[in-house]
């Protein structure tokens, strides 16, 4: 959008100034003008027809820096030409960035530097004076420093914005005990996964975990041995499923893993592994030396189903391991 208004509004100014300078007699800087607003215009049109803005920009910066060029070259209107180019800094590296924008500023001003030095200015048209051109120059650089001193301020505010941004989207994202995904990020994992499995008429199975007595361990060691059980389960958990599988944290001691392309038979495999890797795990935490065990329910999620059903489908089933005496793994056929 700024690209395209810099386009209309160099259309425009351009097209005025040449229509001057027609009026005036000035027939060459008429002319150069006009085509300058020509070559604008079609950076609007191609940023209006193809939706892209990387030509366009540098449609603009190097026309509008020839032009800066020739009116140096001519002086203008009175020799006031060279008053135009301090619009390029801030134009050059909005439309390049900084490193860019600054390498086709330092290359102006080399071409720059010719025009008015190389043989007494004996290349131009217009006759300025030593001060004229050493304060110009001078204006020119400080414009450029202050330029570049507000984009490098621009660019250093936008990445801190969008690195907190980042964070904060990955905070609302992650559970903060495990680092584990959170209840509402896995929701939108299995929906998607859904949609999926929908157009492929593949498989997904659900597997819905819960500490068994976890509240005597709170009781009876403390909170924080808790949250450190909680954290050591979220490990064996991890690495015990495939790289896109999915494990959250669903609430207190509860886990709900998603293992997408995979049948209920898969996944009580999966299901009675991590019960093995939970049951055989030596916690030693503080003065808390014993071992834990898990209860698990198994779901399978198809397209005749729903992601709702499904995961209480899985809840069922989790109970119902708990209620045969815990540390098992119940499903459908059992």
């Amino acid at each position: 959008m700024i690209i395209n208004l810099f386009a209309l509004v160099g259309t425009c100014l351009t097209l005025a100034m040449g229509f001057r300078a027609l009026l005036e007699s000035n027939f060459v800087l008429a002319m150069v003008l006009t085509s300058a607003a020509l070559i604008f215009f079609a950076a609007h049109l191609a940023i209006r027809f193809s939706s892209s803005y990387h030509l366009p920009s540098r449609l603009v910066l190097y026309s509008l820096s020839l032009l800066m060029l020739y009116l140096i070259y001519s002086g203008g209107v009175d020799n006031t030409g060279p008053l135009w180019t301090y619009i390029l800094p801030p134009v050059a590296l909005f439309l390049g960035g900084l490193s860019l924008g600054l390498f086709n500023i330092v290359l102006f001003s080399v071409l720059c530097l010719f025009l008015l030095y190389f043989n007494g200015g004996h290349f131009i048209l217009a006759d300025y004076t030593d001060s004229y051109k050493l304060r110009f120059i001078l204006s020119f650089f400080t414009v450029t420093f202050l330029s570049c001193c507000y984009e490098y301020s621009r660019k250093a505010s936008y990445e801190h914005i969008q690195s907190l941004s980042d964070k904060f989207e990955q905070l609302a994202k992650t559970d903060p005990l495990t680092g584990l995904a959170n209840r509402r990020e896995m929701m939108e994992q299995i929906n998607k996964e859904y949609a999926r499995l929908s157009r492929n008429n593949s498989t997904l199975s659900l597997l819905l975990l819960d500490v068994d007595r976890f509240k005597t361990i709170n009781d009876g060691f403390g909170h924080d041995v808790g949250d450190i059980v909680l954290q050591e389960l979220a490990n064996i958990f991890t690495q015990n499923i495939r790289v896109h599988d999915i494990v959250a944290r669903w609430g207190g001691e509860e886990f709900l893993i998603m293992l997408p392309d995979t049948n209920t038979q898969q996944a009580i495999e999966v299901a009675e592994k991590l019960l093995n890797k939970v049951a055989t795990h030596h916690f030693e935490i503080k003065h808390f030396r014993k071992q834990v065990t898990v209860s698990i329910g198994v779901a399978e999620l198809h397209p005749l189903t729903t992601v709702t059903n499904a995961v209480a489908k899985a809840d069922k089933y989790l109970y119902q391991a708990k209620q045969n005496g815990r540390n098992q793994v119940c499903y459908d056929a059992q």
